[in-house]
């Protein structure tokens, strides 16, 4: 545990420095892995991490060369940590990608896999012939498959020290898809290192000491840092949850912050709502979170009712609405944090929606308008500018426009994919001041804080007016009882000629005898009174239906790509 949260930082320059100061100064400490999500303990020591990641990488450094890269395909458990060293520690670069579950189509994980351009697999023997019809299609089966969890690799003697720098390759982190194709961010040593040392670096005075408790599924970025990385570089003890074990009995997550003591924790907003809606009374007798000081949540929009409603539910259990720390940040670069001292964090907004749809930020009376809640704060060495995406013109503080980043925790680019790149990463103000990274979300500044307001991709726009996707998902969800919270899709159609709205919605768990007739008139209803705005389809679908990326993010564009090829089978009678 940490003695001294104000000591320096660490004199780490990549990913292998991290895992060899973690074995050197706290050799016994480790990962702690709840395999049921409850009692069932693995301990995986740093000492023992960092001689099976030397072991494999011994393996693979007798067939491959260093700057390859290897895909790394595994399910839950912490096989995947030692894969991930031992590939950094061989001098690879990892490609971290998520296997397909049984019955799903297999034609995203290929083009990944083969727009990655891996020279090795790496996986366990029990994965292995579940994956040989991948492997079949994508390589013509001709890609080398290491098993990391095989008893032949070398003796971790004989692995060779790489000559790694802060600049080389460590990662291609496939974006979450949310909005278009996944592509591989290109992530260095160092850049990884910064995200991990800014971190640190504006929760040095929180008390962070003891346990983290984290269940995100590694396979993202945002879960392998906040259940490994991170932890590691701030010297505290993670607790490592199966992320299948939570989303089947979210209580398991606080009660495991209720065992261990734990003073951080992280999740999207989706994850509050699932403790809101599916824990039962009951099962939080003997919860404490009073040792809760970090609660950090992003990823995806953050709704003011989820966590209003979360800690004045948790409260009696010891958890403090000051524990929530929002954040911004998208695999290309991390940008915002809120970290300050402040018993109202975090920071939320009234604005008016119609002048919000013109592009306006006018504050409205708390119970009207749509409430916002803000980001943080820019990071230190980070710059974020709100911008019209057309003129390329800084915004007026009052009006919202594309977030723009630049900084040295800024990616390098997108792999093998120059046009994107430059159209991305290599963005210019119309007077020429850049580089600038475009996130592609719409935002805006009020004091320091950074407010979203949707994605630019996921406008709707009908009739010549802009309506935000989220927004109206938040309207019509409320159309009806049944609707499930923050499960929902909206996108637009082009029927004869015109953009029409369509409407997907999750229902409750346990819903039976529902009256989709009902359900549909009171969203239409309700989105006509709202918005004035006909709704061409609301479809009404089981809890769990809409395509999300693996860190909980509606999937809008794919939804509408499966609407659309659904009504194109309805009209050709298949």
């Amino acid at each position: 545990m940490p003695t001294d949260q104000r000591s320096a930082p660490p004199p780490w320059v990549t990913l292998v420095d991290l895992l060899e100061g973690c074995a050197q100064a706290t050799p016994d400490q480790g990962l702690i892995y709840l395999a049921d999500g409850e009692h069932q303990e693995v301990r995986l020591s740093y000492r023992a991490l960092q001689q099976q990641a030397k072991a494999l990488a011994a393996t693979l450094q007798q067939r491959f060369q260093p700057g390859d890269r290897a895909v790394l395909l595994f399910g839950e458990g912490l096989d995947l940590v030692t894969a991930f060293f031992g590939t950094l520690y061989a001098g690879m670069a990892v490609v971290l990608l998520t296997p397909p579950r049984p019955g799903q189509p297999v034609d995203d994980l290929t083009s990944l896999m083969t727009d990655a351009q891996p020279s090795v697999l790496l996986t366990t023997a029990g994965l292995h012939p579940f994956l040989q019809p991948l492997l079949a299609a994508a390589f013509n089966s001709a890609l080398p498959v290491v098993t990391t969890d095989a008893a032949d690799h070398p003796d971790p003697s004989q692995w060779q020290s790489p000559a790694l720098a802060s600049e080389d390759l460590a990662a291609l982190l496939y974006t979450s898809g949310s909005t278009s194709q996944p592509r591989g961010v290109k992530m260095t040593h160092g850049q990884l290192m910064l995200r991990l040392r800014g971190l640190a670096d504006i929760l040095r005075d929180v008390d962070t000491a003891g346990f983290s408790v984290n269940w995100l599924p590694m396979q993202h970025l945002s879960g392998l840092f906040g259940s490994v990385l991170q932890p590691m570089y701030m010297n505290v003890q993670p607790v490592v949850l199966p992320a299948s074990k939570v989303i089947a009995k979210p209580v398991r997550w606080l009660e495991a912050m209720t065992r261990f003591g734990a003073a951080s924790s992280g999740a999207p907003n989706f994850a509050f709502q699932m403790c809101l809606d599916r824990i039962r009374p009951e099962e939080c007798q003997d919860l404490d979170l009073s040792r809760w000081n970090i609660a950090i949540t992003g990823a995806e929009m953050v709704r003011s009712e989820t966590l209003e409603q979360f800690a004045h539910t948790y409260a009696p259990f010891g958890f403090r609405r000051q524990a929530y720390h929002t954040t911004y940040g998208l695999s290309e670069a991390q940008a915002t944090f809120d970290i300050r001292d402040n018993a109202n964090r975090p920071s939320t907004l009234h604005i008016d929606t119609d002048a919000l749809e013109q592009g306006q930020v006018i504050e409205v009376g708390a119970g009207n308008g749509r409430v916002l809640v803000g980001c943080g704060q820019t990071l230190p060495g980070q710059e974020v500018i709100i911008v019209d995406a057309e003129t390329r013109q800084l915004m007026p503080p009052t009006h919202v426009g594309e977030i723009w980043i630049r900084g040295p925790q800024v990616a390098d680019g997108y792999w093998q994919q120059p046009e994107a790149t430059q159209q991305t990463f290599q963005a210019h103000l119309s007077d020429g001041t850049g580089p600038y990274l475009r996130s592609g979300d719409m935002g805006f500044f009020h004091g320091q804080d950074l407010y979203i307001t949707g994605r630019l991709k996921e406008m709707v726009i009908i009739r010549g007016k802009n309506f935000y996707a989220v927004d109206l998902e938040l309207a019509a969800e409320k159309a009806h009882p049944a609707l499930l919270p923050a499960s929902s899709a909206a996108f637009s159609i082009p029927v004869n000629g015109e953009e029409q709205l369509v409407l997907i919605h999750e229902v409750r768990a346990g819903q039976t005898n529902m009256d989709v007739g009902k359900i549909s008139s009171a969203v239409r209803r309700l989105i006509g009174e709202h918005y004035a705005l006909p709704v061409h389809s609301v479809v009404v679908v089981e809890a769990g239906s809409i395509p999300r990326t693996g860190s909980g993010k509606i999937r809008r564009a794919h939804a509408r790509t499966l609407f659309l090829a659904e009504l194109e089978g309805a009209a050709s009678g298949e």
